[in-house]
């Protein structure tokens, strides 16, 4: 039976989160990950800080073989980063137990937060023991089958900043047809960009979507 559970791993167990996470201005938010033949890539999202500094400081890593721009959209960049033979943890962890990354977020340079599912109870316990054997510190929060998950019923992730800028927007009549409010105007009232605001509704409008469909989602 399929399990779905909370994870919390300080950066310096998990190399690259730490690498990502230096540059206090930049966000980062990884993609859901499906390890596949005992290797990962992971693909992630970033912003809010200058794009060429941290490409250079995450190429020149020696974590890292190669660092690919998959997308830049909206002042956010989508890449794909590939692992090199001296990275251990976390991610190795993971893929020897086909685990699977619903959601994971890099809060600040100390913590990454993650969300996993796992093919059966067996699968996480294999998990949890190679943190073990590792001595990988870790914090594990709530388990539960994926029925009882019923993803449908968690918290949807908006951050605050998503929250608040979905609420103006329904509020002053954004989405009406046709709007009564411009996203400038909004932009404005917040005092933001444009392009910052506009991020934020489009971010939030996923997490919403996803939670909307979580069932076909997971099936």
């Amino acid at each position: 039976m399929a399990v779905v559970t909370e994870l919390h791993v300080a950066s310096d167990s998990f190399p690259l989160g730490t690498l990502l996470t230096a540059n206090d201005e930049f966000h980062v938010e990884f993609e859901r990950l499906v390890p596949a033949g005992g290797q990962v890539l992971p693909i992630f999202w970033a912003w809010g800080g200058e794009f060429d500094s941290f490409e250079s400081r995450v190429r020149s890593s020696r974590f890292v073989d190669d660092l690919t721009v998959v997308e830049r959209v909206q002042g956010r960049t989508l890449y794909s980063v590939v692992w090199n033979s001296d990275v251990y943890g976390f991610v190795d962890g993971l893929a020897e137990a086909n685990g699977v990354i619903l959601h994971a977020r890099g809060y600040d340079d100390q913590s990454w937060n993650f969300r996993l599912l796992f093919h059966s109870h067996e699968r996480l316990s294999s998990f949890h023991d190679y943190f073990l054997a590792h001595d990988v510190p870790f914090t594990l929060g709530r388990l539960q089958t994926l029925s009882e998950a019923n993803l449908r019923d968690e918290r949807i992730d908006l951050t605050n900043e998503q929250r608040e800028a979905l609420f103006l927007a329904f509020e002053r009549g954004y989405f009406d047809s046709p709007s009564r409010v411009t996203l400038t105007e909004l932009a404005d009232e917040l005092e933001i960009t444009q392009q910052a605001l506009s991020q934020r509704i489009r971010r939030g409008n996923e997490q919403l979507l996803e939670h909307l469909f979580a069932d076909e989602l997971y099936a």
